[in-house]
Formats: C-alpha cells, sequence, structure tokens
C-alpha cells in the first residue's frame, strides 16, 4: 500500500476512479444533449428553408 497507513490509503486511493468515471458519464450526458441539440438546430433550419 505504498508504506502509507490504511486509512491515508483508503482516502486517496478511490478518487482518481470516482473521477474517472464521473467524465465519463458527463461526457455520454453531454454527448446526448448535443446530439439533440443539433438535431433540433437541423430541424429548424430546415423548417426555415420551406
Amino acid at each position: 500500500m505504498f508504506n502509507l497507513p490504511t486509512e491515508t490509503f483508503w482516502l486517496v486511493v478511490p478518487w482518481p476512479f470516482i473521477w474517472l468515471t464521473a467524465g465519463i458519464v458527463m461526457y455520454f450526458v453531454n454527448k446526448r444533449q448535443d446530439d439533440l441539440e443539433d438535431k433540433y438546430y437541423a430541424e429548424l433550419d430546415e423548417k426555415e428553408l420551406k
């Protein structure tokens, strides 16, 4: 455990995994939101062209 006390080890080690998971979740949430926004603006442009 890198020669650390057990409490310190368990306070430090999980954070990279927590941030990585949060980043992956936010990537997919924002990607979905961007796709919906692009679709909305494409439909809006299509209506204006008619």
